[in-house]
């Protein structure tokens, strides 16, 4: 009875806060050393002065930690380690040891699918962006994409307009916005999914950060599709570390004459699976069916085009004169309803689907 007294009157064993976390992160320690480092510290004191004294750690490292701002604990942001990664993540080398988030991890444990492409996204990129996400969040699909501007934007808004999940993995810590046009956005994937950073709290985006953040995005991911991609970027780099995982790389054809296809297009000449539509890549992962969200009512450009669409079919450049909109905007929206069984292409335009 004596020693179950004693047993009660134990202190509760310190568990590491989000300051040891963030310092821990901040050092950028390369993993396998990361890993020993981690399993030497004492989680009953602050883990900051131990990795300062730590005679593993580089002179660099140990300037970064000291660096870590001191910040007020933050009651929307939190860590997720090995321990509660998901299988997809955890058996990949090179992984991160621990992840700093706002939002809902349970959407990680997903069925996960990356979208990635450039900035300067052409309107057929980011129309094929956002309708893939579309009909990925409809099956009950994670998109996971980089919160950039272009591709990235399109896709985490076709996710959201689902009500379905998205993941922004960021290039610098999760309370910095990048792009700051990016706060509302980023607000509100923080309600139906997360954003996560391997950074540490107060950590600036930087160009070598951005190629660490690609190669989360790929190993958060069953897959990756690439839109639209030039030859030399950062979703060409995704869609690389995707196939060294061993994940299967999809992509999305554009015009042959568009600079930014043409990293998209050596993708397919290299083995990669050319996709036209989202329910092939579904279908090509074997994911199990999932209750699906109601297709949204077509609304916003592609409306307009169906207003002016009758049972006859009627060139794309009578469509362009009636709506005035752009040429590249009209035959990007007109790709997607056609995939969306809205209209069919006969010789010489479309006409609306009965």
């Amino acid at each position: 009875m004596a020693a179950v007294e004693a047993l009660a009157l134990e202190p509760a064993r310190r568990q590491p806060s989000i300051h040891d976390w963030n310092a821990f992160l901040a050092g950028e320690i390369p993993v396998n050393k990361g890993r020993e480092v981690l399993q030497s510290l004492d989680p009953s004191s602050v883990w900051r002065d131990q990795l300062l004294a730590h005679a593993a750690l580089t002179d660099s490292e140990k300037r970064r930690v000291r660096s870590a701002p001191e910040f007020v604990e933050p009651s929307d942001v939190h860590v997720l380690t090995e321990a509660n990664y998901s299988d997809a993540l955890g058996f990949n080398e090179g992984v991160p040891l621990a992840l700093l988030g706002k939002g809902n991890f349970e959407c990680l444990h997903r069925p996960t699918i990356a979208i990635v492409g450039t900035r300067s996204a052409t309107p057929y990129g980011r129309v094929c962006a956002r309708k893939f996400a579309e009909e990925f969040s409809r099956h009950g699909i994670t998109v996971v994409s980089g919160g950039a501007v272009g591709i990235d934007a399109a896709a985490h808004e076709g996710a959201l307009s689902q009500t379905g999940s998205t993941v922004a993995v960021l290039a610098c810590g999760v309370d910095y916005v990048y792009p700051s046009a990016h706060a509302g956005l980023f607000q509100r994937m923080c309600e139906n999914g997360a954003l996560v950073s391997q950074f540490a709290v107060g950590t600036k985006p930087a160009d070598y950060k951005f190629i660490l953040r690609n190669h989360l995005i790929a190993a958060l991911s069953l897959a990756v599709v690439v839109i639209e991609a030039p030859t030399k970027s950062g979703a060409i780099r995704t869609a690389g570390f995707a196939g060294e995982m061993g994940r299967e790389v999809f992509v999305v054809p554009g015009p042959i004459d568009q600079f930014g296809f043409a990293g998209s297009h050596a993708l397919i000449r290299d083995g990669a699976t050319l996709v036209d539509h989202p329910l092939q890549v579904i279908e090509s992962l074997g994911i199990e069916a999932q209750p699906m969200v109601p297709r949204a009512e077509v609304e916003g450009t592609s409306a307009e085009i169906l207003k002016v669409l009758t049972a006859n079919s009627i060139p794309t450049e009578k469509i362009v004169e009636l709506t005035g909109l752009e040429m590249s905007e009209v035959l990007a929206e007109l790709t997607i309803l056609e995939l969306e069984g809205h209209v069919i292409r006969e010789h010489g335009g479309f006409s609306k689907a009965l």
